[in-house]
């Protein structure tokens, strides 16, 4: 084992209940959406560490990882909290971005940008403002944030899909990553829960590199506003989904 002091962890599991086994959907020229992912986490320069669960049906990310030459670490199937801490701690992780495996356009500048800002203030944890294009970026994190969020999540059997409630329990001091002006647009929605979103990924890797940054894809979606509607309406859903798992904590 390889001590990891600053990462880029994706956090991705085959039982999805919306859309299953989305991180293995072909987007086009057997490219899968992991492949996408990791890709543009590698983009980051930090290492790269696939986090997904013990659970059979995840066992493929492994021969993932071996083919992109990554990490892996495998733990808790529905307490990512717990699956972050035990990675953290394997690895020796100080400092970590949270990469969603859903999220296909994650921007690596921001990405960045959130690492050194993470390493220059005294918090725990760089979250994105509300306005942010949905999908670009995750969280940046001190390993004493993992561990006070951890604190109140122990239980493997606790579901902690949604942390933002844990965020706040945990009392973290947290600040917002700095953010370009096209960075901001609450109209377009680059994340994968519905099929609606996969087919809005197959219509913009079409005409666009993966690894493409984010500037040039927001201005080919501007200019390209019939792509945009294939799945915006479903950011609604989204959205009411995210509430209703929050007051159910």
């Amino acid at each position: 084992m390889t001590k990891i002091t600053d990462a880029a962890i994706v956090t991705v599991r085959n039982s999805s209940t919306r859309l299953p086994n989305k991180s293995i959907m072909q987007i086009n020229n057997n490219i899968r959406t992991i492949d996408i992912v990791l890709e543009r986490a590698k983009k980051t320069s930090h290492s790269v560490i696939i986090a997904t669960s013990t659970d059979k049906s995840d066992d493929i990310f492994e021969s993932i990882a071996r083919e992109h030459g990554i990490s892996i670490f495998r733990g808790s199937l529905l307490n990512k909290i717990k699956r972050w801490f035990d990675c953290f701690n394997y690895f020796e992780v100080e400092n970590a971005l949270l990469i969603d495996g859903d999220d296909l356009c994650y921007s690596y500048d921001i990405g960045k940008r959130a690492m050194i800002e993470l390493k220059s203030q005294s918090m725990d944890m760089i979250i994105h403002p509300p306005d942010i294009i949905t999908g670009l970026f995750t969280y940046a994190i001190k390993k004493s944030g993992i561990e006070k969020m951890f604190k109140i999540a122990t239980n493997t059997q606790t579901n902690t899909d949604i942390i933002t409630s844990y965020i706040e329990k945990a009392d973290l001091q947290t600040n917002f990553v700095s953010l370009e002006n096209y960075e901001r647009n609450q109209n377009i929605r680059m994340t994968l829960d519905y099929k609606e979103d996969l087919l809005f990924f197959r219509k913009l890797y079409e005409r666009n590199n993966i690894i493409e940054n984010t500037k040039n894809i927001v201005d080919f979606l501007i200019d390209n506003e019939n792509i945009v509607k294939i799945n915006f309406h479903r950011q609604k859903d989204f959205l009411t989904n995210k509430e209703k798992f929050q007051d159910g904590l």
